[in-house]
């Protein structure tokens, strides 16, 4: 059997972004169609994974432009997204996408899910984009509803567009800076820490230590992971603990996000996650030291 080929040219990290980007904005596209159809029919994957018509045509949007445009920058590039599964390549370069990251949060009527899309090399996150496109006006208020796409690549800092639905597409504002914002220094923390049915035993163990450790002063989140890095970032809470409730798909993206906010982003080596496996515990704090105090109170 002959080896599979190597490309060994660099990659463009921005056309990369910008080809997340459009990605993430035509399965968000596809979410709101169903939204207004109020054609969701949700269904369960399997025991604990709902599954929507908004998560089936997301990802059929995002997988369409992926092959079109990828093919452009690196033909053996490998796709994974949460639907349609993997396809493309076998390289180490790898795009991956969440069309639907809050898909219960999404069927119970909520606004704060995401569209999320990342790019990765050898399993070290490069580039991420994460769009929550009713996150400031939902659709339910306006035909116009209102929205925020954040998008990063390693090194180069992270941008915050503003988005407004506009008859069938999606109109962007200018680029901001994302920059961190103050932490209050406090012995508790306003803090999302998932304790759910998708997660095994063992996980919900570590999870349950972190509640009784006495450091959550209030409990909060999304449904979403992507949509509870954002809070760590824009506001809402302080920490984000995630053991086992999430997946490389929604968890990469809002991972390079964070890093080049300056925020703390570890696994349980106390290390940013490198992604050669799907599943791992993964916490977003201010610094090392609150970090530290969660890995220490989950017994890790």
């Amino acid at each position: 059997m002959s080896a599979t080929p190597v490309n060994l040219e660099p990659v463009n990290l921005e056309d990369v972004r910008d080809i997340l980007t459009d990605a993430v904005l035509a399965g968000a596209a596809r979410v709101l169609d169903v939204r207004r159809s109020g054609a969701v029919n949700a269904s369960y994957k399997d025991a604990t994974v709902m599954v929507t018509n908004a998560d089936k045509q997301s990802d059929a949007a995002m997988l369409a432009i992926f092959r079109e445009r990828l093919a452009l920058v690196d033909p053996e590039m490998s796709l994974h997204l949460e639907e349609s599964g993997l396809s493309g390549g076998h390289s180490a370069r790898r795009i991956g996408a969440d069309p639907l990251d809050g898909t219960n949060h999404f069927a119970a009527g909520g606004n704060l899910y995401s569209v999320q899309a990342h790019y990765i090399d050898a399993g070290v996150p490069l580039v991420g984009v994460v769009f929550q496109p009713e996150v400031f006006l939902p659709l339910a208020e306006s035909a116009r509803c209102l929205g925020r796409l954040v998008s990063a690549i390693r090194g180069h800092g992270a941008f915050s567009y503003r988005t407004e639905w506009v008859d069938t597409t999606f109109v962007l504002g200018e680029a901001r800076p994302v920059t961190r914002r103050p932490s209050p220094t406090t012995r508790t923390f306003a803090a999302c820490v998932p304790f759910t049915l998708k997660m095994a035993p063992d996980e919900r163990k570590l999870a349950e230590n972190v509640h009784q450790a006495g450091i959550i002063s209030a409990s909060t989140g999304t449904g979403n992971a992507g949509g509870n890095t954002m809070m760590v970032i824009f506001g809402g809470h302080e920490l984000y603990a995630n053991f086992g409730a999430g997946e490389d798909l929604d968890l990469v993206p809002a991972q390079v996000i964070a890093e080049e906010v300056g925020l703390t982003v570890w696994g349980p080596d106390r290390r940013p996650p490198v992604w050669h496996v799907r599943k791992q515990p993964f916490i977003v704090a201010p610094d090392p030291a609150i970090a530290e105090r969660v890995l220490s109170a989950a017994g890790l």
